[in-house]
């Protein structure tokens, strides 16, 4: 079994790393008659008031121009020669601490920082915000955001949604309103690393798109990586969505949630056994159904609403074992019954349809410290992604027992495996190594039906096995900065299987399978790849910085869908014997700048992508049943270049973010492809999502101590589509005729929300309460979703479809005690 020899090769590499650094560590801990040359101080950062782990926050000597920062779980090391120094500790949104520390000997040392105190900043007007200058990072087109900045940016009504965060960053777009999903960059939805605590989600939206799954409560921080992406992430070729939920308060019980006009939430946390062990569980669940009986007795059997559940358990053993659990579970439930009174012939009728997501998610987490200078931590994985549709009828006019009934099931799943080491080998000098195996089992389609017309039908599973072992080196010097790194991926499609062969020089169909080969357990296709990664930060001043970076990825899983929304017909298909990995190969330079106050920062970033191996559609392509789905698929290549724009003004009674792209992404069939799997005859075409301009920009304004408003709005040029063009007849039957593909635009696309918070400044310390009141498309635009055709009287007609053209108000309530 290869792919077992592979798992402990990983393995020995790993072990080997791992004794290499530890016996470097070990020769730098000097006896007590040779007194050390260096010392490490090393520790946690934590919240002062609910303790939970701090990550990202800053650990400086500015005399000595060194620095560290926390890891994801709050842990720093930092080494110095002995002496007395002034440590600089700080954190976005906390207060800044200067510690007088006398350093002769390794020492732990914990901090622990306070909150800015949001009462003082509305009494004064004056927001002490701080972000992370972008100047100071050394990865480009990176986002970073905490809980408290997701509240206070782009909501859908009332409740705020991460996805919509996302969208309104540099360098982001979506198909549309209602749409699943996000593209980075030219890339598929598809090609999107969203991790929730390391665990990979493959639709991470309720009800067609229109919400995210992330209930804001529950989350500590996001990082959006689109250009520099380290080496220890992999997988997808687009981007990373790094979420990580909170920890739960360590000190004191807390609680805090939301009631609005559709649904509600509720987080509670707080200690088991203080600073010892501690919880947080969080839910959030719709209630739109409890509306339809006002819209008659048609719909008095009909259900539609979503829920989220995520949990956290938090236990520190002692100071170098920390255990974590966590998990997430979601569902979507649609079903539309319809009940047709009797008629004169006494035959009566019920219809019902039925639409059903579910997401899961466990991640089990051991953090253990070998020495001050080498942590560990070591996570295992499960993910579950299940999506079903049903149909059931019941009326005498059917068949002889009086029903009919469609079921269709699909599932996804994943088991992870990580290990993962930082070794901090001295101040501006650190390592990371580990390595990810990662088993994919996808079910395409379970369909069982009482139809006539329909057979049951019971696809095979697609398994496969991916094992990537990385490495990273990061290193500081006065004015350079640089993150390399090496990612090594080998991909195996595992049996049971059943392969076609289709003839030479033929198109792929139905018709050219000349046979079929079974393939029973063990590696049918292997892929592998070098992805080496690097970021470079050239520090011109101490506002402004110049940055470079180059990526390679490849991606072995793809989603196959032909819609805009995601349903229950969308698939996920493996690398195999017809479909190739994507391998993208990415190029970017930025600029940053700071003003001397830090109250504006301005970042400009271009990148260059080359894609190739993305999966496109034959035209008229027809994935529903398909057995052999790629006889319905081309292989495309592409590139996608473009230019973003950030000014961000942090500080001030007024604070916002206006973000500007201009980009292009474009495809190619295969210049060897087969003439009928050619797309516009072999020329470039746009992309479904591409864009050329982009504008997001979002304002808040503090007006007392008691009010403040938000405004959003964003602009969109029309997306690429193809349109009818006329009609012709063939054997006295009309067709309509349509253009090259994405030859046209839909028209551009605005919308502009507002909002407004009340929060009355009462003496209750315990309870904080707060009104969230605004309008969503507050101008009633109509944005194209789609156009669609129809021959009626031998008169071809196009009809534009918008999914929300009208102003909708909202109005949340907003507590924590």
């Amino acid at each position: 079994m290869k792919h077992k020899k592979l798992v402990f090769q990983t393995v020995k590499f790993l072990i080997l790393l791992f004794i290499a650094f530890s016996s470097s560590d070990a020769t730098a801990q000097v006896t007590n008659e040779s007194p050390p040359k260096n010392s490490t101080i090393y520790g946690n950062i934590t919240d002062d008031l609910s303790g939970e782990s701090l990550i990202g926050a800053s650990v400086i000597v500015r005399s000595l121009q060194i620095g560290s920062s926390s890891n994801e779980y709050g842990y720093y090391s930092l080494t110095v020669s002995p002496g007395d120094y002034v440590l600089e500790v700080s954190f976005v949104g906390y207060t800044t601490q200067n510690i007088n520390i006398s350093i002769t000997e390794n020492k732990k040392v914990d901090f622990e920082l306070k909150p800015l105190s949001t009462v003082l900043d509305e009494v004064i007007g004056y927001s002490k915000k701080e972000t992370k200058s972008q100047v100071e990072t050394v990865l480009g087109g990176i986002s970073n955001l905490k809980s408290s900045e997701i509240k206070q940016l782009p909501s859908f009504l009332g409740e705020p949604d991460i996805t919509r965060v996302i969208l309104s960053q540099a360098g982001v777009s979506s198909i549309g309103e209602g749409t699943s999903g996000f593209n980075v960059r030219g890339g598929n939805i598809d090609q999107n690393l969203v991790l929730l605590d390391e665990a990979p989600l493959f639709n991470a939206s309720h009800l067609f798109g229109f919400f995210s799954i992330f209930n804001a409560d529950a989350i500590k921080d996001l990082k959006l990586y689109k250009g520099g992406i380290p080496a220890r992430f992999g997988g997808r070729v687009s981007s990373v969505l790094d979420i990580r939920q909170k920890e739960g308060n360590s000190k004191k019980f807390k609680g805090e949630g939301g009631v609005g006009l559709l649904f509600s939430r509720l987080t509670l946390e707080g200690p088991i056994k203080k600073d010892k062990i501690n919880f947080l569980i969080s839910g959030r669940r719709s209630y739109f159904d409890l509306f339809f009986p006002l819209l008659g007795d048609e719909l008095k059997n009909s259900k539609v609403f979503f829920y989220d559940l995520n949990t956290k358990l938090k236990w520190k053993i002692d100071d170098k074992n920390t255990l974590l659990a966590s998990g997430y579970f979601g569902s979507d439930v649609i079903k539309l019954g319809f009940e047709e009174p009797e008629s004169t012939t006494n035959d009566a009728s019920s219809e019902s349809v039925g639409f059903q997501w579910k997401n899961a998610t466990a991640t089990l987490r051991w953090n253990h410290l070998f020495s001050n200078k080498l942590f560990m931590n070591i996570s295992g994985i499960y993910s579950k992604y299940e999506y079903g549709l049903a149909f059931k009828s019941d009326s005498e006019q059917i068949s002889d027992n009086n029903q009919g009934t469609f079921d269709w099931t699909s599932k996804v799943e994943n088991w992870i495996f990580k290990p993962d080491f930082t070794f901090y080998k001295s101040a501006g000098t650190k390592f990371r190594f580990g390595a990810h195996v990662t088993l994919y089992k996808f079910k395409p389609a379970n369909v069982q039906s009482s139809e006539e017309n329909i057979n049951s039908i019971n696809f095979d599973s697609e398994n496969g096995i991916e094992i990537a072992p990385y490495f990273e080196y990061e290193k500081e010097w006065i004015k350079w900065k640089l993150n390399a790194g090496l990612r090594y991926s080998w991909f195996g499609s595992l049996g049971p299987q059943n392969i076609p062969t289709y003839a030479e020089n033929e198109a792929r169909t139905t018709e050219s399978i000349i046979d079929v080969t079974r393939h029973e357990k063990g590696v049918i296709n292997k892929y592998s790849g070098l992805e080496p990664r690097l970021a470079l930060n050239y520090s011109m001043t101490s506002q402004s910085a110049l940055k470079f970076g180059y990526n390679r990825l490849f991606q072995y899983i793809h989603l196959i869908s032909n819609t805009n929304a995601a349903l229950p017909f969308d698939i996920w298909k493996i690398s195999g014997t017809h479909i190739d990995p994507i391998e993208v190969n990415q190029f970017s330079v930025g600029y940053a700048y700071d003003t001397p106050k830090n109250n504006f920062n301005f970042t400009l970033d271009t990148y260059y992508k080359s894609f190739r191996n993305i999966v496109d559609y034959k035209e008229g392509a027809d994935l529903f049943l398909s057995e052999n789905i790629e006889t319905q698929l081309i292989p495309v290549d592409g590139f996608s270049y473009g230019i973003e724009a950030t000014i961000h003004k942090t500080k001030g009674k007024t604070t916002g973010q206006l973000n500007y792209t201009f980009s292009t992404s474009q495809r190619k069939s295969k210049p060897n492809a087969h003439s009928s799997e050619q797309i516009n005859d072999g020329t470039y075409f746009p992309s479904n999502f591409d864009r050329p301009h982009i504008l997001n920009l979002n304002l808040s304004h503090q007006l007392n101590t008691k009010w403040s408003v938000n405004a959003n709005f964003t602009f969109q040029s029309g997306r690429p589509n193809t349109i009818p063009i006329g009609k012709y007849t063939l054997e006295r039957t009309q067709f309509i005729q349509y253009s090259d593909r994405n030859a046209y635009r839909l028209n551009n696309s605005h919308r502009l929300d507002l909002s407004a918070t009340y929060t009355p400044l009462g003496e209750n310390k315990k309870w904080k309460g707060s009104w969230s009141y605004g309008v969503y498309n507050a101008y009633g635009r109509k944005n194209a979703f789609s156009v669609y055709s129809r021959l009626t009287n031998e008169q071809l007609r196009s009809y534009q479809f918008s999914v929300l053209g009208a102003p909708i108000p909202f109005i949340t309530y907003n507590f924590k005690f």
